[in-house]
C-alpha cells in the first residue's frame, strides 16, 4: 500500500499545480483495490476506471432503465466491466487448476476457488456480482474518508499540525534500513485515526441503511409488521448528546479516553454486529498510509475555503476539493 500510494502521488503531482482531491482519492482507492485485493494489471484498470465511476453513481439512482438516465448508463458500464473481467476469470481459473497461483492470491481467485454444498464452483454471474460489490465496498467509502481527511486538515490548523507532528516523528524514528511503512508504524498513528473516527462520527460515509424486520415488533410506540423495511440513520446516535458529549464539537480526543463507554450499535461508520464491515481494517490502513504520505510529501492550501460537504449520495466536498499543492521542502522521501 505504501509503495503504491507514494507512486500514485508522485505520478499525479509531478509539478506544483492545482488538483482535485476527490478525483485523486477515487483514483488512489481504485488503484489500491485493483492492486492489493484483485491483482488487476495496470492496463486493464485504466480501461475500467471510468466505467466503475459510472457504475458507482448508478447504485444509488432511481432504477429507471431508460436511455440517458444514471441507471441506464450504470447498466451499460456494468456490462462492459463484466465483458473485461470474464477473460481474466478464465485465465485465473486455468492458473488455479495448474497450481500456478493459490486461492489466497487475491479476492477473485478466492471466489473462483469456492465450492458450494455440492462441491460445484460458483456460477460466473455470482462471481461477477460479488466482484463488483466488493470493488464498490472497497472504493467509494475509502475515497470519501480520505477526501474528508484532506478537507478537514485544510480547514483546521490545530488538527493539521498535530497530525503532521505525529507523522514527522514517525519518519524521524524510522530504521535507516527500512524505507517503507511498517505495521508497527501504522499502529503509532493514533491521533490521525482518532481524527478519522471523529470525522466518521460527524460526517458518516454512509448515512444509514435498510434492514428487514424478521417478526412483528414495536419501537417507541410504533408497531412494525414483519417484512417491513426499516431505515436506520447513523446521525440518530452519532449526534445524540446522551451518547456523545457536546456532539456538535469536533473532538478527536473523545476516542482516546472514554469516561463513559459508547453503547453498542451507537457508533456505526462500519455498521455493527453481524453486519459489521469486513473491510474496516483495510480502510484504516489505507487511510493512514495515504495521509502519512500526503502530509509528509506535500504542502497545500484549499482554493475554496467555504466549500461545503454535499451528499452524492456519499458525502464529498461540493466542488471536488480543488487545492494548490507543492512538494514539501524538507520531505524525507
Amino acid at each position: 500500500m505504501d509503495e503504491l500510494v507514494s507512486t500514485v502521488l508522485l505520478k499525479e503531482l509531478k509539478e506544483n499545480k492545482t488538483i482535485e482531491v476527490v478525483r485523486l482519492m477515487k483514483k488512489l482507492s481504485y488503484d489500491m483495490a485493483c492492486n492489493v485485493l484483485f491483482d488487476i494489471d495496470e492496463q486493464t484498470r485504466e480501461i475500467l476506471f471510468e466505467d466503475f465511476i459510472t457504475a458507482f453513481k448508478a447504485i444509488h439512482s432511481l432504477p429507471i432503465n431508460f436511455p440517458g438516465t444514471s441507471f441506464w448508463r450504470g447498466q451499460k458500464a456494468r456490462a462492459r466491466i463484466v465483458e473485461k473481467i470474464l477473460p481474466i476469470m478464465n485465465k485465473r481459473r486455468e492458473e488455479l487448476s495448474k497450481g500456478a497461483i493459490s486461492s489466497t492470491n487475491d479476492m477473485l481467485s478466492c471466489l473462483l476457488a469456492i465450492r458450494d454444498e455440492n462441491g460445484q464452483p460458483l456460477d460466473d454471474d455470482i462471481i461477477t456480482d460479488n466482484f463488483i460489490f466488493l470493488f464498490v465496498a472497497s472504493h467509494d467509502t475509502s475515497a470519501t474518508l480520505m477526501s474528508l481527511m484532506i478537507w478537514k486538515l485544510s480547514r483546521d490548523p490545530d488538527v493539521y499540525h498535530k497530525v503532521l507532528e505525529e507523522h514527522t516523528e514517525i519518519i524521524k524514528q524510522k530504521d535507516g534500513n527500512e524505507e517503507r511503512l511498517t505495521w508497527g508504524e501504522i499502529q503509532k498513528m493514533k491521533y490521525t485515526w482518532r481524527v478519522a473516527q471523529e470525522l466518521m462520527r460527524t460526517v458518516p460515509p454512509l448515512f444509514g441503511g435498510f434492514r428487514k424486520t424478521l417478526k412483528d415488533t414495536s419501537y417507541e410506540g410504533y408497531n412494525i409488521p414483519k417484512g417491513w423495511q426499516v431505515y436506520w440513520a447513523s446521525c440518530g446516535t452519532h449526534m445524540d448528546k446522551d451518547i456523545f458529549e457536546n456532539p456538535q464539537e469536533f473532538d478527536p480526543s473523545r476516542f482516546e479516553t472514554q469516561i463513559k463507554p459508547i453503547p453498542p450499535f451507537s457508533y456505526l461508520p462500519f455498521g455493527a454486529g453481524v453486519h459489521n464491515c469486513i473491510g474496516n481494517e483495510f480502510a484504516r490502513v489505507e487511510t493512514l498510509t495515504t495521509i502519512h504520505n500526503f502530509v509528509n510529501m506535500y504542502e497545500w492550501s484549499q482554493l475554496n475555503p467555504e466549500e461545503i460537504i454535499t451528499r452524492q449520495p456519499m458525502p464529498y466536498p461540493s466542488l471536488g476539493l480543488p487545492i494548490k499543492i507543492k512538494p514539501r521542502c524538507n520531505n524525507m522521501f
